[in-house]
């Protein structure tokens, strides 16, 4: 079965806007997701899926040169944007990534594609224990299809897999526990406000080799022996709740 990481991105955020493109160690932020989600060896492709407004342009520019396909759909529908880079990527099998994980784990989606490659019968994966912002979202293509058909209020349509989280019962469902060294659930290591940019700023800064993705275990470690920078990552927890 063909499996493809569906990458959803825009500049139009109304936090932090044009945040998929704010620099990381010297490379925009998205760059270094698409070569983290490439480093997952299940996978056969990435798509990375954007609005198809004129204001979106300068994405597809930059994404033109990062050797990824491309799908244009709706910005508000972002289920019908995912439906759609589906179907053009040929996908069977999609995990999803967001364009505000510039830490996302592609060990933790080789993992979650082996258990759905193992169970036919499975419609959803999703790890439990990482750090906000680390674990991707795996599930079938009819999965996506029933929720096309099952998801039509607005909060549906935005947040993919919003109607599943809350209503799983029409769907076989796999939580995957994080490894243990890596299960901090009380940690913030998404990019989705100008102080969760600061915090990835520091540690992209201290961690990141050219060609390397930076090492999980590592940004742990950072945290553990900087006090500082931890209760940086957990204040924004407290701030946005």
């Amino acid at each position: 079965m063909r499996k493809v990481i569906i990458l959803q991105a825009r500049l139009a955020s109304s936090r932090f806007p044009s945040k998929v493109l704010a620099e990381l160690a010297g490379k925009p932020a998205i760059s270094h997701i698409v070569d983290r989600l490439k480093a997952a060896t299940l996978a056969d492709a990435v798509c990375v899926a954007i609005p198809d407004d004129h204001g979106e342009d300068r994405l597809a520019e930059i994404l033109r040169g990062l050797d990824v396909s491309i799908t244009r759909g709706s910005g508000p529908d972002v289920l019908g944007r995912y439906i759609q880079a589906a179907y053009e990527s040929r996908a069977e099998i999609i995990v999803r990534a967001t364009g505000d994980n510039p830490l996302v784990c592609f060990r933790n989606i080789d993992r979650q594609l082996a258990e759905m490659q193992a169970d036919p019968e499975l419609d959803y994966i999703i790890t439990e224990g990482f750090p906000l912002g680390i674990t991707t979202e795996t599930f079938t293509l009819r999965t996506l299809e029933k929720l096309d058909y099952l998801a039509r209020q607005p909060d549906y349509r935005e947040h993919v897999t919003l109607y599943l989280r809350q209503r799983p019962g029409p769907f076989v469902v796999k939580p995957l526990a994080a490894p243990p060294e890596l299960a901090r659930p009380e940690l913030r290591l998404t990019m989705d406000t100008q102080q969760d940019y600061a915090l990835m700023s520091a540690i992209y800064e201290q961690l990141y080799k050219t060609g390397e993705p930076v090492d999980l275990k590592a940004v742990l470690d950072l945290l553990d022996s900087e006090p500082e920078l931890a209760k940086q990552s957990q204040s924004v927890i407290g701030a946005s709740a």
